[in-house]
């Protein structure tokens, strides 16, 4: 059940029209329901594999806090809660993938007997198994690690297996996140949720932009200049390749920042807050600032999780004059796991080592944002960066190794004349047109907020915002496409 659909928004409406009737003490068993239904309603084979990770791995939490705090036994029972959960990851994920590399090495070493005898499995990945994973190790290691919960934010017990099964599985982000850490949400659960006339109100824009940027910007303007040039590469003039390359960036940019923000304003409209994940990356100067503000949250969860923990091991190992080479080893390490984390292919592998490459080699002077305000003098790094990342976005969108290099031959390597498709160029002008006016509006949205809410045509300003909601569903109606980031 796809956002921006008929059927998620009768799914929507019979929710909050259940939230109107039911008392606030019952909200979080009827978001339960509501969440394992959505979830069902995708491949319901896969909800049992849900209830028990959830079921697991809550009782590998209650293990953790009734361990005694720095003892074995604590450090034990999170080391079975992070296998655990990767475990089912890789089976799911990554045993086509390392099968897949590792059976022709053993079948050249031992008589070429080990294809016929094995087959590779095929097996259909569970929506959000990547996102509800890192929730689950991230509460696991932050009840580990804080057990008054003073250095993560607020207060992550888990009173009751339902509020924990919640706190995975709550719909608006469990098939793409936020990624949400415990004190994120389960304070809020503990409360209850609290719908107010500005979070609906915030909740109805949040929504409305982010399904204009799903079915008007990445669906409908940008994957016909996308999709035609990657699937065929070489088919097409090197000016096309070159508008393909830009537009995929702006298509995976507001394709996942439109998912989040209506998984947001969905969240919103019940009363939940959740984390912003986007920050108008593509007007970063710098491989560091651009993922401050990419996939926040899961660039926060790589930092507190993967390079935090390995760095300083490292440099507990390491002479101080090391500092830096381990410092690069881990970028490198954490941001090469990033890329395998987005699919089970080596083309997605080379895609993060580019990004740890990037994040290392990038000059020191130029590597920290200076402020959130980009001036006309930064347009050359903006530029440079931006490039370089496109760059490195063939790779995430060609379907293999072989055809991305073929398409990067076309892009650089051909000596016709580059011939830029007009509407593909006027189309690429439009997007950094809205991407640059994103952060204009973010600015402004409190102030706009209020400014409605005090006027008398208030209401109707909100009637519109639902008018556009509608007409967009109706217009999506069979015709919108999987949101890109489902696949991971």
């Amino acid at each position: 059940m796809l956002f921006g659909t008929a059927q998620f928004a009768l799914f929507l409406a019979a929710l909050l029209l259940m939230l109107g009737l039911l008392p606030r003490r019952q909200w979080n068993a009827a978001l339960l329901t509501a969440s394992l239904l959505f979830y069902m309603l995708w491949v319901p084979a896969y909800l049992p594999l849900l209830l028990a990770d959830i079921g697991v791995s809550y009782a590998l939490l209650c293990r953790i806090r009734a361990a005694p705090f720095g003892s074995r036994a604590r450090r034990r029972w999170l080391v079975a809660s992070i296998a655990f959960s990767l475990g089912l990851l890789l089976y799911f994920k990554y045993l086509a993938f390392l099968l897949g590399n590792a059976l022709p090495v053993l079948d050249t070493l031992l008589g070429q007997v080990i294809q016929a005898e094995f087959a590779l499995p095929e097996m259909l990945l569970p929506l959000g198994i990547s996102f509800y994973t890192f929730q689950i190790i991230s509460l696991a290691a932050d009840t580990y690690s804080d057990p008054d919960a003073a250095a993560v934010g607020g207060d992550i017990r888990v009173e009751s297996l339902a509020r924990y099964a919640l706190y995975i599985s709550f719909f608006p982000q469990l098939i793409a996140g936020p990624i949400l850490r415990g004190a994120e949400l389960l304070p809020q659960l503990r409360q209850g949720a609290d719908p107010t006339a500005a979070r609906t109100r915030e909740g109805l824009w949040l929504f409305a932009s982010g399904i204009a940027k799903k079915i008007l910007l990445a669906d409908f303007l940008l994957s016909g200049l996308v999709d035609p040039v990657f699937d065929s590469a070489g088919a097409t003039s090197r000016g096309h390749h070159w508008v393909a390359l830009y537009a995929f960036a702006f298509q995976l940019y507001f394709d996942f920042s439109g998912y989040t923000d209506m998984a947001r304003g969905t969240a919103r409209l019940i009363g939940i807050e959740l984390p912003e994940n986007f920050r108008e990356p593509y007007l970063s100067r710098s491989p560091l600032e651009f993922w401050q503000r990419w996939h926040i949250t899961l660039s926060r969860w790589l930092s507190l999780y993967l390079f935090v923990p390995i760095s300083r091991a490292l440099l507990r190992r390491t002479p101080e004059r090391g500092g830096r080479a381990a410092i690069a080893a881990t970028t490198l390490l954490t941001m090469t796991l990033c890329g395998l984390w987005h699919g089970a292919d080596w083309a997605f592998v080379l895609w993060g080592l580019l990004q740890g490459v990037l994040l290392v080699a990038w000059p020191s002077r130029l590597r920290h944002k200076r402020s959130d305000h980009v001036a006309l003098r930064d347009l050359p790094e903006l530029l440079v960066f931006f490039n370089l990342f496109c760059l490195t976005l063939v790779l995430f969108r060609s379907p293999d190794l072989h055809q991305a290099l073929a398409f990067f031959e076309r892009l650089l390597f051909e000596n016709a004349a580059p011939g830029w498709p007009a509407f593909g160029s006027l189309a690429l002008v439009l997007c950094a047109g809205l991407h640059l006016a994103e952060r204009r509006f973010r600015q402004q949205a409190p102030a706009l907020s209020r400014y409605l809410a005090e006027r008398p045509w208030g209401p109707y300003a909100e009637a519109f915002v639902l008018g556009i909601i509608a007409a967009l569903v109706v217009l999506a109606a069979g015709a919108g496409e999987e949101f890109i980031y489902f696949q991971f």
